[in-house]
């Protein structure tokens, strides 16, 4: 499917294009256009305010789409994104014309976020350069850790659920946790790039200590939804990029160790902590202690036996239950709409409860294929280049992971977390930094050509990337 230069003695270009390639964009504008009879048949608001986006929004499909056709990228990652993208936007209007909700989706933030995201992705190329140096990988841990010291002092709780994990600035609000995930991806980049000597030993005791960082600043801000992404990213980055290894072992089955008494030990400071809190008898320590206790046990708990509190803290997977029970094959026939936070954390429920199974069975396809062909992606990159692996791979599991814990989440399958599922849910920031990983994916699906010959020899080596993967110093 993949499109590479040939050239002729006469330094011909052959493409040697698929006319399935094409394929892909036509099925992804078709899909657009059907899915706005759907719209118009569940509501007529909601049908004219998606009418109103389909004009840029095909637009957008069909530029970006001929020319990631033309740069030979990944045309089923592109067909992926913009189905997801087009569900998304039927899914907000719908949310808008038929749910409560305390803001109105807005095209104009939507667009962008958009715009935003391309001009990260045209940043990119130096950042890309800047993760070679020396320091960056130092400077990335102090990123991080201003992060979680900013949201300490300054952070807000926009929704009332406990946790700290925006700043406002003027009118705008940032969660600023989206930029550690961004900030995570590009520590792993810089860490595992070929151009630096770090032995295996270092890479354990530089990643360790960005680890401790997001989880103190995530139990500081009682923010663990995101740190569930940035714990699996950890442990798959070290598993998959770094060298076989005795330590790489110890390590991996450590941390498996740990978490496993780590959730013993919460369930334990449970149960000896809950009288106190009840008497209000909570001394310094437990004071700290208690929120977080009691918000990782009520997630457990609440998954295990929904019933066991269904109009108080199991209130919203209860209500997410009864919309999936009504949904069918079209959509619920009852205007039931009483979906907590049906823009965000509920908005896989939302979709089947609005549409019915079928669409939702094809948001969770098309999430699938962009796990499959972003690690393909991956798998294919490190042949070449393993600081853009890795930056494929971390931008695919923060789209596809964070998707599929709020999807299962939602649908009471594991723990809830209060994260929103990209491209259906509504947000600004969060919005534009799925344009960007979605971007990244498609620019780097055709990145063979566009640095086959410059860009792999930056940071000053005369060598390719193989020559310099051997000059690593394993520690082992």
């Amino acid at each position: 499917m993949f499109f590479k230069k040939k050239l002729s003695p006469e330094t011909e270009e052959i493409d040697t294009r698929s006319g399935k390639d094409a394929i892909w964009m036509i099925i992804a504008i078709l899909f657009t256009f059907l899915l706005s009879g759907f719209v118009f048949w569940k509501s007529m608001n909601a049908g004219i305010q998606y009418l109103t986006t389909l004009v840029p929004l095909l637009l957008v499909i069909a530029f970006s789409g001929t020319y990631f056709y033309n740069k030979a990228a990944d045309m089923r990652l592109f067909a992926a994104f913009t189905g997801l993208a087009a569900i998304g936007i039927a899914l907000q209007v719908i949310i808008d014309a038929q749910y409560q909700v305390i803001s109105q989706f807005s095209i104009i933030k939507y667009f962008a976020g958009l715009a935003i995201a391309i001009v990260l992705i045209l940043m990119y190329r130096l950042i890309r350069k800047a993760l070679n140096f020396n320091y960056t990988t130092y400077f990335l841990l102090i990123v991080s850790a201003s992060l979680y010291i900013a949201l300490l002092f300054f952070g807000q709780d926009t929704n009332g659920y406990g946790t700290t994990a925006w700043i406002k600035i003027g009118s705008i609000s940032l969660q600023l946790t989206d930029f550690a995930k961004i900030t995570a991806i590009l520590f792993y980049s810089s860490l595992f790039s070929a151009r630096k000597t770090y032995s295996n030993r270092s890479i354990l005791i530089l990643s360790s200590v960005f680890f401790i960082i997001n989880f103190i600043g995530s139990v500081l801000i009682h923010e663990l939804g995101s740190f569930y992404i940035l714990y699996f990213l950890h442990l798959s980055m070290l598993y998959i990029f770094m060298e076989k290894g005795r330590k790489k072992r110890i390590y991996l089955l450590t941390i498996a160790i740990a978490t496993v008494s780590s959730i013993v030990i919460l369930f334990m400071l449970y149960k000896m902590i809950a009288p106190s809190a009840a008497a209000g008898n909570l001394n310094a320590i437990t004071r700290i202690l208690w929120p977080i206790v009691r918000k990782v046990y009520l997630r457990f708990s609440i998954t295990a036996n929904i019933n066991s509190d269904p109009y108080g803290a199991g209130y919203q997977l209860f209500q997410g239950k009864r919309a999936l029970w009504m949904s069918g094959l079209f959509g619920n026939t009852v205007n039931f709409t009483a979906i907590p936070v049906p823009e965000s954390d509920m908005a896989f429920v939302t979709l089947v409860n609005s549409f019915g199974m079928p669409l939702g069975f094809i948001a969770v396809f098309l999430l699938l294929q962009v796990a499959i062909r972003g690690s393909e992606l991956s798998r294919r990159l490190i042949q070449t280049d393993k600081q853009d692996a890795v930056v494929a791979y971390g931008a695919t599991v923060l789209l596809f992971m964070q998707a599929m814990l709020v999807i299962l989440g939602s649908c009471n399958i594991i723990p809830l977390a209060g994260l929103p599922i990209p491209f259906l849910s509504r947000g600004g920031t969060y919005q534009a930094i799925v344009f960007f990983f979605a971007g990244l994916l498609l620019q780097m699906s055709q990145r063979e050509e566009e640095f086959e010959d410059g860009d792999l020899a930056q940071g000053g080596d005369d060598n390719d990337d193989e020559q310099a993967f051997s000059r690593i110093n394993l520690d082992d």
